[in-house]
């Protein structure tokens, strides 16, 4: 069964069992999060009226400037469904502090949040305009401006980046993992961290040999066997990796990201107008748990008085970017995989972030 409709399921030596990659609770609050997304592609943007706000509140709800635009977000509860609009009111090093509304705009409580650490993994590198994860980054803070949001990239070595013209080899991601790692060792506090960089391989002579499909694959790619043991090092503390299935317009349904097979890696797919986009990849519920949505369209925001203020990207309210030589080169759709893998990282800490308040 699929993880979007029920409780995913996979052969292991003859015994049926449920699919290890959660706890029963995070696989309920998956489901949940997964039938959330499928809802909001069915309609491109969720608007909200604040019919109750009182008028210092409604200001800020609908401010269309990049300052408060990042002080506020949207949530809607896995686990009864109810949505919430949350605005930052002060921060310090280690809080944030919050003032939450409920659906209509009225007061609900005042609470104060401990930012949980994602950080975003991403090696593609454009020499202009903004930069593959420097988008991704974007999407996280919008869609969890509370959190820390940290990128894990290759800008620090100028040199690897013009020899390699962006795409990376595989022995610099593992040193940038490894890297990682290490100050992990050292104390480093990290919840999350999203990959946008995906390496297909062939799935069709193991799709169908239910019970070893994680196990074939690992054996299957050269790029796992040294990337594995980095991923279980950084997941023994805690850890919880997302990891985009890939984009693939004509095999789709053949080809699989290979670091979804490593156990407790958790694989983030696409969704349009509710139901898989057709290009997402590794569609098996093994490697793919989580469904965000795939397009997004990037248009120019405006204030009251006409003026325009930036660049939308996100499709929630608001500024995402302010309007310069880089941001005009967003002109176009936008959309894949890359992106479901840090807007549910982000979502998943803000549900982390808000346990046990609302």
């Amino acid at each position: 069964m699929s993880i979007i409709t029920g409780t995913p399921k996979l052969i292991n030596t003859g015994m049926q069992k449920a699919a290890g990659r959660f706890a029963p609770t995070q696989g309920n609050i998956t489901r949940a999060l997964n039938r959330i997304a499928i809802n909001e592609t069915k309609s491109r943007a969720m608007h909200y009226t604040y019919s109750k706000a009182v008028p210092e509140d409604l200001k800020r709800l609908t401010s269309k400037s990049i300052e408060d635009s990042y002080k506020r977000v949207s949530w809607t509860n896995p686990k009864d469904g109810k949505v919430y609009h949350i605005l930052e009111e002060g921060r310090e090093k280690d809080k944030v502090q919050v003032r939450i509304l409920d659906k209509d705009g009225a007061f609900v409580k005042n609470a104060e949040l401990t930012p949980k650490t994602i950080v975003i993994f991403d090696n593609f590198f454009s020499p202009k305009g903004l930069t593959h994860g420097e988008i991704m980054e974007t999407f996280v803070k919008r869609f969890n401006p509370f959190a820390k949001v940290e990128r894990l990239e290759h800008k620090k070595n100028i040199f690897e980046i013009l020899r390699y013209r962006g795409r990376l080899p595989m022995e610099l991601e593992e040193k940038r993992f490894s890297e990682l790692a290490d100050k992990m060792d050292r104390g480093k506090k990290v919840d999350y961290i999203s990959i946008s960089e995906v390496n297909l391989v062939d799935a069709e002579d193991v799709t169908g040999k239910p019970g070893y499909i994680q196990k074939q694959y690992v054996a299957k790619s050269g790029s796992i066997k040294s990337i594995k043991p980095l991923f279980e090092r950084i997941m023994s503390k805690g850890t919880r990796i997302l990891d985009a299935a890939g984009n693939e317009n004509n095999f789709a349904k053949e080809v699989v990201n290979d670091r979804l097979a490593i156990e407790g890696v958790e694989g983030a797919g696409s969704l349009r107008k509710g139901k898989i986009a057709h290009d997402s990849c590794s569609r098996n519920s093994v490697f793919t748990q989580h469904y965000e949505r795939r397009d997004y369209f990037p248009r120019l925001t405006k204030g009251d008085n006409g003026e325009i203020i930036g660049v939308n990207l996100t499709g929630l309210e608001g500024t995402d970017l302010p309007l310069n030589w880089k941001t005009k080169k967003l002109n176009t759709r936008l959309g894949g995989t890359s992106y479901a893998a840090p807007v549910r990282a982000a979502k998943l800490a803000l549900n982390d972030m808000l346990e046990g308040i609302l």
